[in-house]
């Protein structure tokens, strides 16, 4: 079977894009909004990437491809695309809103990398029955929902070496404590928080200042400097069954 290249129109788009192309700029002359040629070309710009981005990367975008425009209009023209059903507005946990292509008819979920920011979506159908079933049972319809998994990626993970100072571990990381580095002062002071070769630490808070642990299950607070002289290992996970 030979498969056939997409259509393109003279704005560069392919097939689909196109219509979105059509509809958007349709519904800019329905509202009689101004300056359509230009909002034109951030939703072509918009089309061309499947990322998630800010309204200041997606700016970066347009000046790359040649297209100047004011901050305050791309960022007003992404809301609009958001307003209109072409774009999706995400508010990831400790980054900027951003803006990705929403596909009609089509759902997903993220996975998101806290060491380096990387955004996978994916997609689970039995995962989504699940969902279903469980706004059933509870008499509850559902009109939207969003699922955002945050932990370390694959390639943050390989990266690491066996071992790790606990001042590196992620918020809501579990991690086993494998050696003591310190002196003997510093040594009594962490078994005193509970903290020992063995020890099981669930890193609550790791964003500046003292990190925040759980421990046999209290809360204690910890300064960089002792933390760096932990070190651990992650947790074995359970395996995937994919």
């Amino acid at each position: 079977m030979v498969e056939t290249a997409p259509q393109h129109d003279q704005s560069g788009l392919p097939g689909l894009h196109q219509e979105e192309r059509r509809q958007f700029e349709r519904l800019l002359r329905q509202l009689r909004l101004d300056r359509i040629g230009d909002r034109l070309r951030v939703l072509e710009a918009f089309l061309d990437s499947e990322g998630h981005h800010s309204a200041e990367q997606w700016q970066r975008e347009l000046q790359e491809r040649g297209v100047c425009l004011e901050p305050a209009f791309v960022a007003q023209t992404l809301e609009l695309l958001a307003k209109l059903g072409l774009a999706a507005r995400r508010e990831f946990e400790g980054g900027p809103i951003c803006y990705e292509h929403r596909h009609l008819g089509e759902h997903h979920d993220h996975l998101i990398c806290t060491q380096c920011g990387a955004i996978t979506e994916f997609h689970d159908p039995e995962l989504e029955a699940l969902q279903q079933r469980i706004s059933q049972c509870q008499g509850f319809h559902p009109l939207r929902h969003k699922l955002q998994i945050y932990g370390l990626c694959r390639q943050c993970l390989a990266a690491r070496r066996p071992t790790l100072p606990l001042a590196l571990a992620a918020a809501g990381e579990k991690v086993r404590v494998e050696r003591l580095t310190g002196g003997e002062c510093l040594v009594n002071q962490l078994r005193d928080l509970g903290i020992g070769v063995g020890s099981e630490v669930e890193v609550i808070s790791a964003n500046g200042g003292p990190m925040v642990l759980a421990i046999r299950g209290s809360r204690v607070a910890l300064g960089r400097g002792a933390a760096q002289r932990v070190l651990v290992s992650q947790m074995e996970q359970p395996r995937p069954v994919c």
